[in-house]
């Protein structure tokens, strides 16, 4: 028997209507529980100069939000962030320096928050780097290792609020070699028995080319050696500061980039809580080229002053010629101060204290103030007749007092303070240059 076609399409369309009410369909997958996240900065375990610290991490795919907990111990219960819809969050910690956070995120979605996140814990500890606090015009004397400090009268470190210990070397290692550590701990009780800063001076003695400066700074891992085996040197001998005598980094050979890293890696360790001061001896200024060039003004911030060596302008084959006049300090100091643009108060003017003939060779040739005034030479002259190694009667030029104490006013009205290399050779009685500085300036001793 056949259906009429009607009864036929109404019944498909019972069946069919029937078939959609009754089958159930695919039941949705809820939403699973996040895991959790792991920190992407700050750095776990690193060190944090500013009070604004962003903390980010990596994105759990199914988490909607996060929330971010940051406190002083191991496992941080204040919740500083809450529902973070992005990977990162900007949040101001306290300005207590040395303080280590802990801090992690927790993510979630509408299945609920993960669990066991403390588990990626990470740290950071914020770091106070700034300079130490300047102390006025500054008198700094250098005092070689191979000098005998029983030659230097008190009065002598009273004079200068700086003592340079020349020097510590760089060896192959790139780290440093202590000299005459005997001498060192002379210097060290009689600087602070006479209220004198004592920095320690870093020199190479490996050569012109300076290869062990050059080896160590050439990468970050040397630079990273040369600044821990400092800073420990620092500590163990009590050192003020550290004064960085590289004679002469140069843009001829990229030294120039390489010195300029390495010196703003070491003021950041010993400027780490205002604690230790960092000055540097850097070329003359008056003649142009890769040893002037090297020293970039974007050095200024790192450095607490510059020793400027206003002297050594000699000459092998003109006569006459003064190696450090007053010209010479004009010069240098014109150079710095307005062509450079160096901040008056960190820029220091190098004396000798010793001559130096011209126009001959020059070995064998220098010689003290002291000896220069024990062969007869007059202590407010600028040059003498002398008799030094297998050099019979020849003129020497140097400093006298009348020129120390015009230099000395002319670094206190547009500087910040004068260097002598050294105190040794200086008078050690009234005819002393440093004594000659200090009055005209009026600093006390």
């Amino acid at each position: 028997m056949r259906l009429p076609l009607l009864a036929l399409s109404l019944l498909s369309v019972y069946l069919i209507s029937c078939g959609k009410k009754d089958s159930p369909g695919p039941t949705p997958t809820p939403n699973p529980t996040p895991n959790c996240a792991s920190a992407a900065g700050p750095v776990n375990g690193s060190f944090v100069t500013a009070t604004q610290v962003t903390l980010s991490w990596n994105a759990v795919s199914t988490a909607s939000s996060y929330d971010v907990f940051l406190g002083t111990t191991p496992n941080p219960t204040t919740q500083v962030g809450n529902s973070v819809t992005g990977t990162s969050y900007n949040y101001t910690i306290p300005a207590t320096p040395n303080t280590t956070y802990y801090w992690y995120v927790v993510p979630k979605n509408t299945a609920g928050s993960a669990t066991g996140c403390t588990s990626r814990v990470s740290t950071f500890t914020f770091i106070s780097i700034s300079a130490p606090a300047a102390f006025g015009y500054y008198v700094v004397g250098y005092f070689p290792s191979y000098r005998a400090v029983a030659d230097v009268p008190d009065v002598k470190f009273r004079m200068t609020n700086v003592v340079v210990y020349a020097f510590f070397g760089v060896n192959s290692s790139g780290t440093l070699t202590v000299n005459s550590p005997n001498t060192l701990n002379d210097v060290l009780i009689k600087a602070r028995a006479n209220n004198a800063k004592v920095f320690v001076g870093i020199n190479d003695g490996s050569g012109d080319g300076k290869t062990n400066f050059k080896n160590m700074a050439a990468t970050a891992t040397g630079r990273n050696n040369f600044v821990k085996d400092v800073m420990n040197k620092v500590r163990q001998y009590g050192f003020d500061g550290v004064d960085m005598d590289w004679e002469f980094p140069t843009t001829s050979d990229g030294t120039d980039g390489t010195f300029t890293a390495m010196m703003t890696e070491l003021s950041d360790s010993l400027h780490r809580d205002a604690r230790y001061y960092l000055s540097c001896a850097i070329t003359a200024g008056k003649y142009a080229g890769g040893y002037r060039d090297a020293i970039r003004n974007e050095l200024y911030p790192y450095v607490d002053f510059f020793n400027v060596m206003a002297y050594d302008d000699f000459s092998t084959s003109v006569a006459y010629k003064h190696h450090s006049d007053y010209a010479l300090a004009q010069t240098c100091l014109n150079y710095w101060l307005n062509t450079r643009q160096m901040p008056a108060s960190k820029c220091v003017l190098g004396l000798p204290a010793y001559g130096r003939p011209s126009g001959i060779t020059q070995s064998g040739t220098t010689i003290s103030f002291r000896g220069i005034l024990n062969q007869g030479g007059s202590p407010n002259s600028d040059s003498a007749i002398v008799t030094s190694g297998g050099f019979t009667n020849y003129t020497i030029y140097y400093n006298g007092q009348y020129t120390i104490k015009r230099k000395a006013k002319l670094a206190k009205d547009i500087a910040n303070g004068v260097m002598m290399w050294e105190k040794w050779q200086d008078a050690p009685d009234g005819n002393s240059l440093l004594k000659a500085a200090c009055d005209t300036v009026g600093r006390t001793y």
